[in-house]
């Protein structure tokens, strides 16, 4: 069972005794989602396309102008694979925080993966298409990395937990509409999945440059 029983607001042995590391992870974690973002805008005004809606950012990783994508991919895989470093040395749990974190790293480099493969299926000569596969892996890689540190979470607030919880939701939820979803809206709807898993990363980035520094993090919608 999830270990939630402790109260909230426990600090963990390690908070004190890493804050350069924390400030580090934190700090790329930040850096990584920016990059993504700005990756993303930039390769949809680069490229003849239909726009954010339409295009997926799988269309956008390919093509002429697939290097600015993959940068953006690969400096996200890069804030993921900083912020699972950080919440090990964290170590709010047990097991679960611990599969959690490490799932993260799992995480990182099925992005990786995403990015340096580069077959889409789109009917170009190439090898194995393994986008499908990997993407429904990352689906469920995340949501369960996020149900799993949830506990932890719960011991330095409760609003995290339910944070963990509905980030979790919004993404397997939002994953599974995208499967289905029509290609005229499909570049839309995975761009709004990635924000939830770009929103979480932000949060938690954050959290660790705060315990850095000794301070708690307020979430900044549930306070």
């Amino acid at each position: 069972m999830l270990d939630i029983e402790a109260g909230h607001g426990k600090e963990s042995h390690d908070d004190a005794s890493h804050p350069r590391l924390f400030y580090f992870c934190g700090v790329v974690g930040i850096l990584g989602c920016i990059a993504a973002v700005v990756a993303n805008i930039v390769a949809v005004i680069v490229q003849p396309s239909e726009g954010m809606i339409a295009d997926t950012i799988s269309a956008n990783a390919a093509g002429p102008y697939a290097v600015i994508m993959d940068i953006g991919l690969y400096a996200f895989a890069a804030g993921i694979l900083a912020t699972a470093a950080g919440l090990r040395r964290l170590h709010w749990g047990h097991w679960c925080w611990t599969a959690g974190s490490w799932l993260l790293t799992l995480m990182a480099v099925l992005i990786v993966v995403i990015g340096a493969y580069g077959e889409y299926g789109d009917g170009e000569p190439g090898g194995l298409v393994i986008h499908l596969p990997v993407v429904g892996v990352m689906a469920l890689v995340f949501t369960a990395s996020a149900l799993l540190t949830a506990a932890g979470f719960y011991r330095f607030h409760p609003r995290w937990f339910w944070f963990n919880i509905a980030c979790a939701v919004l993404w397997v939820a939002g994953a599974a509409v995208f499967w289905f979803s029509p290609t005229s809206i499909d570049g839309l709807i995975e761009r709004c999945v990635g924000m939830v898993m770009v929103v979480w990363l932000l949060a938690v980035s954050k959290l660790l440059i705060d315990r850095s520094k000794g301070k708690a993090t307020r979430l900044p919608v549930l306070g």
